[in-house]
């Protein structure tokens, strides 16, 4: 049976323009009255958040919106296996770069300016960098209900002892 473009060398005919910065994609369309989104996102790993004030920010000519947690309707999580990762925090931060506000604005520039009009101020909390650390019975909670997310049971298989003991090489490395 013969293809007609199986093994066949087809030439890309959007080859020339993408490889020249010619292709438009979605991002690079601004229509007509399209606002600028920009996230203030935490610059500390763990903190409690002592004050948010967005008011320079809204008054701010150009500044269509700025969003913090208040704003949010309904449920203000989300999550793959548990919802509690807040859309924007509450009253602390879990991570460097935990959205904390949004601002919409008529351009790039003045959503940045809005941004730099935020004024947030963090009570430092302690961290946790290690998984084994985060097992520790003193351990700082990073989420309410505990630092372990989900856990499962897998049956034994096989012998593990005898495995690594027969193995020409064992590699162990802590990451």
């Amino acid at each position: 049976m013969k293809y007609k473009y199986v093994e066949k060398r087809i030439p890309r005919i959007d080859a020339r323009d993408k490889v020249t910065g010619k292709t438009l994609y979605s991002t690079d369309r601004y229509p007509e009255g399209m606002l600028r989104a920009r996230v203030l996102r935490s610059a500390l790993p763990h903190a409690k958040i002592i004050k948010l004030d967005v008011s320079k920010a809204r008054e701010l000519a150009g500044v269509e919106a700025v969003l913090t947690h208040e704003d949010v309707p309904g449920h203000n999580g989300f999550g793959i296996v548990t919802p509690n990762w807040p859309v924007l925090c509450v009253d602390r931060v879990k991570y460097r770069g935990d959205a904390i506000a949004l601002v919409a604005a008529v351009d790039e520039e003045t959503a940045e300016e809005a941004l730099s009009l935020i004024e947030v101020e963090y009570e430092p909390l302690p961290i946790i960098d290690s998984p084994e650390e985060s097992l520790s019975p003193d351990a700082p909670l990073i989420h309410e209900d505990g630092n372990i997310l989900h856990t499962m049971d897998i049956p034994p298989k096989g012998d593990v002892e005898k495995g690594l003991a027969e193995s020409e090489i064992v590699l162990e490395q802590t990451y």
